[in-house]
């Protein structure tokens, strides 16, 4: 790990040089807009911001595991710049393909440094049994959905998101397919219902379906309203059981304690 200096317009000189070459890591006091298929700002706080070498963007606040704000990877051109007149670095990507802008400006930085990390992967390691490994079982066994079910796109983009599935019915019916891990939430039921209309706005006739671990009566009730069907499968029932290693000593319950 090299640690940078925290000087804005120093940072502004060398950080260009590192992009695409090494991971970037900066925490400081900055605000925030992503202005592309969603619209998202954030007001001044202190955050980490972490950029590897494949161009990929995620700004975290102090407490949680997702990033607030992110952008793929190799999305488009980064740029850093210096304002001399407000004191501010600001970190800006453009990606063309769907016109979206993401801005970050820093006032003060706590830390700064760039890391070279190999891209080599050991073997012998497998995680599974996240949102991608959910919608992986069901590409390969789109029965489980409903019979005769088949996929026809993953991961297939439109104006403003991605799609998990698009298929078609037994019926020759096509279906957008929205798939969540776990329970339901109104927001995956609007999401799936803001799908159906862009299809409709194209004057194509297409069926929603919302795939999740439970299925909530109040999401239920949305999707009946605007008639859009919905399928509840557990996914602890298809991902496939690991074992704990004999000479892993599982932690100690409650129980234990009070015993």
């Amino acid at each position: 790990m090299d640690i940078l200096p925290k000087e804005l317009s120093k940072l502004a000189e060398i950080l260009p040089s590192h992009l695409t070459r090494d991971t970037i890591i900066l925490v400081g006091l900055c605000d925030s807009i992503f202005d592309g298929r969603i619209k998202s700002t954030l007001e001044k706080g202190e955050r980490t911001l972490l950029i590897k070498k494949d161009g990929s963007i995620l700004l975290h606040n102090a407490i949680g595991t997702r990033p607030v704000q992110w952008q793929k990877a190799k999305a488009g051109k980064i740029v850093f710049t210096h304002n001399n007149e407000k004191k501010t670095l600001i970190m800006e990507s453009y990606r063309p393909k769907t016109d979206e802008s993401f801005f970050i400006t820093f006032y003060t930085i706590l830390f700064a440094a760039f890391l070279e990390i190999s891209e080599k992967i050991r073997k012998g390691g497998h995680t599974y049994g996240d949102e991608k490994d959910f919608v992986d079982q069901l590409v390969l066994h789109p029965d489980l959905i409903e019979p005769d079910l088949k996929i026809i796109e993953r991961e297939k983009e439109i104006a403003f998101g991605f799609i998990d599935l698009y298929a078609q019915d037994s019926n020759n019916n096509y279906a957008v397919i929205e798939v969540k891990k776990q329970a339901a939430t109104l927001n995956d039921a609007y999401q799936l219902h803001r799908y159906i209309e862009f299809f409709q706005n194209q004057g194509e006739k297409v069926r929603g379906i919302l795939v999740a671990n439970h299925i909530p009566k109040k999401v239920l009730s949305y999707l009946k309203t605007h008639n859009l069907t919905s399928v509840s499968i557990p996914w602890q029932d298809i991902f496939p059981t690991v074992k704990r290693p004999s000479h892993v000593v599982r932690t100690k319950q409650l129980d234990d304690f009070l015993k």
